[in-house]
C-alpha cells in the first residue's frame, strides 16, 4: 500500500475516536465488530448506538503505531492515550483491521486492551 493510502487510513483512525457518528457511518463495515472494555462484543448497529450516547475524546495522542498489509486486508496497531473533558487520561493498546471495498478502505474490526 502506498504511504499516502496508508496516511488516509490513519485519518480514519483519528477520526474514529475524535469525530462524531458520521465518521463511523461513513466507515465501519457492515460486518464489523469491536471489543471494548466494558462493553463486551459489539456489532455495528451497537456500535453506532454506543457513539451516539458517548462523550467524545477531545485529544488522542498515539504512539507506537505499526501497520501491515496483505492484498486487500491493513491492520494498524498502536498506543492510545485519550482525553475526554473532566476525565483522567485513558490509555490503551488498540488494534484494527480494514479492508478494502469497492467503495475505499472499512474498518472491519476493532479491540482496545486497556493499559
Amino acid at each position: 500500500m502506498a504511504k499516502m493510502d496508508m496516511d488516509g487510513l490513519w485519518m480514519v483512525e483519528r477520526a474514529f475516536w475524535l469525530d462524531g457518528v458520521e465518521a463511523y457511518e461513513a466507515n465501519l463495515h457492515d460486518e464489523a465488530v469491536m471489543v471494548f472494555p466494558g462493553l463486551g462484543i459489539l456489532d455495528r448497529e451497537a456500535i453506532i448506538d454506543s457513539i451516539r450516547h458517548a462523550p467524545r475524546w477531545t485529544q488522542l495522542e498515539m504512539s507506537d503505531q505499526r501497520a501491515i498489509t496483505a492484498g486487500t486486508t491493513a491492520v494498524l496497531a498502536y498506543a492510545a492515550e485519550g482525553r475526554r473533558e473532566g476525565a483522567e487520561p485513558y490509555r490503551a493498546r488498540c488494534i484494527s483491521t480494514y479492508v478494502k471495498r469497492p467503495e475505499g478502505w472499512r474498518m472491519i474490526s476493532h479491540q482496545q486492551t486497556p493499559v
